[in-house]
């Protein structure tokens, strides 16, 4: 505005104010509203005036440093805050509505309480532990949660994830050749003898009756270093890795560990006395052994099995979850058949009479703590890893879940922190890995639960039974247990039902949950959760490949640019291809990108140079053969080759091209908006692309460049070789090729002006020298 002086301005009002005023600008003040309107607004020079200089990326010692910082903080204020986020027990418990809260949280409490106790013995079962580890479970990591935990509402203890995947580990070490890794190979022998002794067929595999004390050991090493995993994931803040799991995944995954749940609780069922199974083909391999054995089947441990199913199944679908708006709090279904069936079993001596497996001796009071002698680690190295994020994820989901109902927040991070000190803590009582149960959660909630509080009394409930009343439970039998797990599988078996609804969604979805279930039905459950997770990044690889280039074109009405095929009223300029493409640019896509575009704009540089060479060959025969007709001139060409004019060769070879086609293709607008990020070789792409069309006449053009694909391009000398090129919005380089053309109009008036001009000079010289010759 400073270079423009004395702007003059004219205001036009119309006599009965019926219209707005209108403003004429004249004079110099127009002329700078006309170059502000003609102006193309490049991408370097939008950046260098608006874009904040970036920050220099820290390294790692700066990184450790803060992060030392952040975990140990020197100042009394961050120290507090930091104290007030590694315990949010105390920020939960400031804001406490006694009166109101409490009275819930009580009721809730012991409702939890109830179903953890036939839950955790059935399921420590499952982990091919005593019972009575899934009561330490109950009560010694859930106080630690209390502590640490973000969630208000979610039930830690024992899961049926958990405890398949550490009864995997543990039933490892049956075979002799581990089991002498942790008992001596003198132990083993007997323990292997004493196992063929009482087998039923010779045939099977030999395994090793591993004693308690070796199990508690085993499986409170891989409670131990999961807790480490998770508290080292908590404190480098590593909850992102959760999203590498999709929805789809995890419903395969856990619908697979639901057969495998249900297979490892057959055997209960039927009464049979079968080696566990290990290793890839798991469940092909119990199956064939539970056919082989299906004769011996105890019918009596059979018959009590469907009478306990049949009747958890009843209450607990047909009248817990059909009437739960009615009932104050669920039926203890569970608790009902376990105390009815220790009961039964005590009074008919059901162990001795019909050969039913009871629990057996269980220990009162609450174990002496023990730090884990961490045996053979090198065994379930992988399977802890997969266990922590397994875990961890299961939690997540039912973390957010309810903290999104009930409208507070939660931090993942701060959970990985809590889900690992629990398990560390609980490792020196003999526990395994722990996670949040799904059903005990929604109890939880649905019976009024306020605050984690809650866990507290649930715990206190349990306590109680571990000291004074968990030696009554001593003639409960395993079946009524192996019940109590197989109705719990229902939820999960449900989820086959997802799979319509997941395939209108999405094909792939669907690709990668069954992929999931079936490789960890027919494989192994770690092995499952890997090939699901590898396929899964196999899919997203697939779609980049498959993501199409679209044909854009403007729609003047909301001044956008969409796809032509699938919107209408869309408007193409002459001459000139807008392509858009909404995927990455990189390594796997870049040739399949290239092939894309040569097909959309209907140009292929290598073709249409040899196309171009032959149309110039043809012309010049044509004009050889035109020559030669006038025989008057045998010596002409000879004195006219050695003045050939460079400039008519490429006039021709230009004219040539024109007749090839009447809308030549002449630019290409690459719209980069839907392209998230390149690598080298993307760049290496577009500079290929770049340059194959600059061969034939045809200029690339770029706009809509996101911050992070101009970082690469920068990084790649991309931008120093083509920053002329690249425009911010499409429009601004639809701009810069009218205004070229435009320029290349007049031009190409004058050259055919000079032409004409030239030609007739070119026509009088000749009739000179015909008249002389």
């Amino acid at each position: 505005m400073n270079a423009f002086q004395e702007p003059k301005f004219t205001l036009v009002l119309d006599h009965d104010c019926t219209t707005s005023p209108v403003t004429l600008v004249t004079g110099t003040e127009r002329e700078c509203q006309r170059v502000i309107k003609e102006s193309v607004n490049k991408t370097a020079d939008f950046r260098s005036i608006y874009r904040r200089p970036d920050k220099p990326s820290p390294g790692i010692s700066e990184t450790i440093k803060e992060q030392m910082h952040n975990m140990c903080p020197c100042d009394a204020r961050s120290l507090k805050k930091s104290l007030t986020k590694r315990f949010p027990v105390w920020k939960i418990m400031k804001k406490y509505k006694w009166r109101t809260d409490l009275p819930s949280d009580i009721v809730s409490g012991l409702t939890v309480g109830i179903m953890q106790l036939p839950q955790g013995m059935a399921y420590a079962l499952l982990a091919e532990l005593p019972p009575v580890v899934g009561l330490y479970m109950a009560f010694f990591p859930v106080l630690v949660y209390f502590i640490f935990g973000t969630s208000k509402h979610i039930s830690m203890g024992t899961v049926a994830i958990c405890s398949l995947l550490t009864g995997s580990v543990i039933s490892r070490f049956y075979d002799p050749a581990l089991a002498s890794t942790v008992l001596g190979v003198n132990l083993t022998n007997t323990l292997s003898e004493e196992e063929k002794n009482i087998s039923t067929d010779p045939s099977d595999p030999i395994e090793v009756e591993l004693p308690n004390h070796v199990k508690f050991d085993i499986a409170a090493s891989v409670c131990l270093l999961v807790g480490f995993a998770q508290l080292f994931m908590g404190m480098f803040r590593m909850g992102f890795i959760t999203t590498y799991m999709s929805d789809p995944l995890i419903g395969g995954f856990t619908t697979g560990c639901a057969v495998h749940v249900g297979t490892s609780q057959v055997k209960y069922v039927f009464g049979l006395h079968i080696p566990r199974s290990d290793g890839i083909f798991q469940i092909i391999k119990t199956y064939v052994l539970i056919f082989h054995h299906i004769g011996e089947t105890n019918v009596p441990t059979l018959i009590m099995s469907l009478v306990c199913m049949v009747f958890i199944y009843i209450i607990k679908v047909q009248i817990n979850i059909r009437f739960k708006d009615r009932l104050k709090f669920p039926v203890p279904v569970e608790l009902i058949v376990v105390v009815v069936g220790t009961m039964t079993s005590y009074f008919l001596n059901f162990s001795e009479k019909y050969g039913m497996k009871i629990v057996g001796e269980i220990p009162r009071g609450l174990p002496e703590p023990s730090f884990p002698s961490l045996p053979s680690t090198s065994v379930y190295t992988a399977d802890v890893f997969i266990i922590a994020i397994v875990a961890f994820s299961q939690c997540v989901g039912l973390a957010a879940l309810m903290a999104k109902k009930h409208g507070y927040s939660y931090d993942a991070n701060q959970e990985l922190i809590a889900y690992g000190a629990g398990n560390i803590f609980g490792s020196c009582f003999s526990c395994y890995p722990y996670a949040a149960s799904v059903s005990r959660s929604s109890v939880q909630e649905s019976a009024g639960g306020k605050t984690q509080l809650a866990s507290v009394f649930s715990a206190i409930l349990v306590l109680i039974v571990i000291v004074s009343i968990g030696p009554l439970f001593q003639t409960l039998p395993n079946c009524v247990l192996a019940s109590i797990i197989t109705v719990a599988l229902r939820s999960l078996f449900l989820q086959f039902l997802d799979l319509p609804k997941i395939y209108r969604t999405s094909v792939y979805d669907c690709m990668i949950w069954i992929v999931t279930f079936l490789a960890v039905v027919v494989l192994h459950v770690d092995y499952g959760i890997l090939l699901g997770m590898l396929f899964s990044f196999f899919t997203v690889v697939i779609r980049s490949q498959r993501a199409k280039v679209n044909n854009l074109e403007r729609i003047e009405a909301v001044q956008l640019y969409q796809d032509s095929t699938k919107y209408v009223q869309t408007g193409s300029v002459s001459g000139v291809a807008i392509v858009g493409y909404t995927s990455p640019l990189y390594y796997a896509n870049g040739s399949l990108f290239v092939k894309q575009v040569y097909a959309l704009t209907g140009v292929v540089p290598e073709k249409k140079k040899r196309q171009v060479k032959r149309q110039l060959k043809a012309e010049r025969i044509r004009m050889s053969q035109k020559n030669s007709s006038a025989a008057l001139l045998p010596n002409m060409m000879a004195m006219d080759d050695s003045s050939t004019d460079p400039g008519d060769l490429i006039r021709q070879t230009i004219a040539c091209a024109s007749l090839m086609e009447d809308n030549m293709l002449h630019h290409i607008i690459l719209d980069l908006s839907g392209v998230a990020f390149i690598d080298s070789v993307g760049a290496k792409v577009l500079r290929q692309l770049v340059e194959d069309y600059q061969s034939v006449d045809v200029e690339v053009l770029f706009s809509n460049i996101n911050d992070e694909v101009w970082r690469v391009m920068e990084t790649t000398d991309f931008i120093k070789s083509y920053e002329e090129r690249m425009y911010l919005t499409t429009d601004d380089a639809l701009d810069a090729i009218n205004r070229k053309m435009q320029r290349a109009n007049e031009l190409g008036q004058i050259l055919n002006r000079g032409r004409r001009n030239r030609d007739e000079d070119d026509d009088e010289l000749l009739t000179n020298r015909v008249s002389v010759i």
